[in-house]
């Protein structure tokens, strides 16, 4: 017995355009998460406004200082002026 023949063909179509709901939910998810942000931190869920009773008080350390008296004697310096160099003498070559 001889198989039958099956002829087979795949089709593959792409119409080159991938949406955009990825892009949309990650919008969407970024928008929701600023607004709960702004409701949060301006004080509408219990957040951080109004609380504004923080008390810092810091004293300065009461820094006496006596230092002892220290008599230098005078100093003098006396350094004479450097000599000049000659300069050497140019190349007498002739070139």
């Amino acid at each position: 017995m001889a198989d039958p023949e099956v002829e087979r063909e795949t089709v593959v179509v792409d119409n080159g355009s991938r949406g955009g709901g990825g892009a949309i939910v990650a919008i969407l998810v970024v928008l929701v998460l600023g607004i709960l942000a702004f409701f949060y931190f301006g004080g509408y869920f219990g957040g951080t406004a109004g609380k504004n009773d923080v008390n810092v008080n810091v004293a300065l350390p009461n820094v006496n200082l006596s230092l002892p008296q220290v008599n230098l004697p005078p100093v003098h310096v006396d350094n004479p002026a450097p000599a000049r160099q000659q300069q050497p003498a140019a190349n007498q070559s002739g070139k």
